[in-house]
């Protein structure tokens, strides 16, 4: 597993020779689910990851994974197609609630149809929420899957552009002190400010303004 793509595995995407194998794997109490996105198997280690869980069924559907915007973690959602009774409880029962989620980005060799070293982690998270969507002859259960950065959120643990926490990682250190006046956010989780947001200076040359339509 890697956090960034190895030399090998970026030029062969370059090259466009060798399929993709999103992979998907949770651990949930005294089960380990390791997915394939799509159908066949593959090896990694001593994991093997399916299309079709002998257990759950199938993971019909991975969604993009959503960016986090203010106090929101990034998110992702997963559908689930049950065989029976039984793996629908399994997967909304409570105490499946907080079991870890991962995601990678795995690359095949054609040519041996192993696993090219490392696959890509992409997500790194936990059940959420579990729905059952029942349809004309469909039946399906969606996870939704939350970054393992809710937890900062859930314990208000994380860096704060504020003088008291300036301080209290350098103490003695006023740099924020004399900051008055001054309305600003700073955004986590996009790129730039989002439509609706506006800076100028207000009249009489005075402190920056900050408005919000």
């Amino acid at each position: 597993m890697s956090f960034r793509l190895t030399a090998e595995v970026a030029a062969r995407l370059r090259a466009g020779r060798d399929p993709i194998a999103p992979m998907v794997e949770v651990f949930l109490p005294g089960y380990s689910l390791f997915h394939l996105v799509g159908a066949g198997e593959l090896l990694w280690g001593n994991r093997k990851f399916v299309g079709k869980d002998p257990r759950f069924g199938v993971l019909v559907s991975a969604s993009n994974i959503r960016d986090g915007v203010a106090d929101e973690a990034p998110d992702w959602s997963l559908t689930f197609a049950p065989p029976g009774e039984s793996a629908v409880e399994d997967l909304t029962e409570a105490n499946v609630q907080g079991s870890r989620v991962n995601g990678y980005l795995g690359l095949v060799d054609r040519a041996t149809g192993q696993l090219i070293p490392d696959p890509l982690q992409v997500f790194a998270g936990e059940l959420d929420v579990a729905r059952l969507r029942v349809g004309k002859s469909t039946r399906t259960v969606e996870w939704r899957c939350v970054s393992a950065l809710e937890r900062f959120h859930d314990t208000e643990t994380g860096a704060r552009l504020s003088d008291a926490f300036h301080k209290l990682v350098w103490p003695g250190e006023t740099g924020l002190a004399n900051m008055t006046g001054i309305e600003k956010t700073s955004y986590w989780g996009v790129e730039k400010i989002p439509s609706g947001i506006t800076y100028g200076t207000g009249g009489g040359g005075g402190s920056p303004a900050y408005s919000r339509y």
